[in-house]
């Protein structure tokens, strides 16, 4: 039997409460940005499980990542964030998919969405996720081989995401990194529903956003960065910031990740 892990980034938590709250059945690691350094551990569901959480004053969604990636221990990892509510089978089914493709570094899952704002990209046939496939899929439907990822060197980058320099692109850029160096397939099954109501990272397309976007460009894609940088100044659409602007926001913004 494969052993399965969640591994949830957190802040400010006093206890396990979240457990309950994410409707959590299986190990799980918390990784607790607060005020506090520590390290604790319970038994949960009449000892079935253990819930790990370790507390430290590390800000940044990545950095925390990493803190998690350090410390697990289990065959098959899945990546949480605090306001996802699981489904009761969800452990089965990613066990289930990972017995079904044993070739398979990491499986992207479908969540629910509790909000129509912001686009959920719905994953329609199982099968193996390609490189020239778009990647619109955040990090809490991703489940990977702990072996794979340590065998691959492959972390989060600090430097993307809540709390880094620039404020998203470390799922995407993770994802990619597993289907650059092995094997990714997606599959249709629903393990949660998440609140999408809410971003830690996004306020409207402003500079700041394109600068940001640039900088994700840089870290992602290689020769055709500059085909791309095109592609998102005509895609994504702001009145008040002019084609030219959006172009040259997002060379800055990918000109500085280069040199960092």
């Amino acid at each position: 039997m494969l052993k399965f892990q969640l591994l949830c980034t957190t802040m400010n938590q006093k206890d396990f409460s979240k457990i309950d709250e994410m409707r959590i059945n299986s190990d799980v690691i918390f990784a607790n940005q607060c005020l506090e350094t520590s390290y604790k551990e319970i038994e949960i569901k009449d000892g079935e499980f253990i819930a790990k959480m370790i507390s430290t004053n590390t800000r940044g969604a990545s950095k925390n990542r990493n803190i998690l990636l350090t410390y697990a221990d289990a065959d098959i990892c899945m990546l949480a964030d605090d306001d996802v509510r699981y489904y009761d089978n969800y452990r089965e089914i990613v066990l289930e998919e990972f017995k079904k493709n044993p070739n398979a570094d990491m499986i992207v899952f479908n969540v629910d969405a509790d909000s129509e704002i912001r686009e959920n990209y719905r994953i329609i046939k199982d099968r193996r996720m390609r490189m020239w496939d778009k990647n619109p899929y955040g990090s809490v439907r991703v489940a990977f081989r702990l072996s794979s990822q340590r065998k691959m060197n492959i972390w989060f980058d600090v430097l993307l995401g809540p709390g880094g320099k620039y404020k998203s692109g470390e799922d995407t850029k993770f994802i990619n990194d597993f289907r650059n160096k092995g094997q990714v397939y997606l599959c249709s099954k629903t393990i949660g529903k998440v609140d999408f109501s809410t971003s830690s990272w996004f306020r409207g397309y402003t500079e700041e956003y394109y600068f940001n976007q640039g900088a994700k460009i840089g870290a992602l894609y290689g020769k055709v960065k500059w085909l791309m940088i095109i592609y998102y100044a005509v895609k994504i659409v702001t009145p008040n910031i002019s084609i030219m602007d959006r172009i040259k926001l997002m060379k800055q913004g990918l000109n500085d990740y280069k040199a960092m």
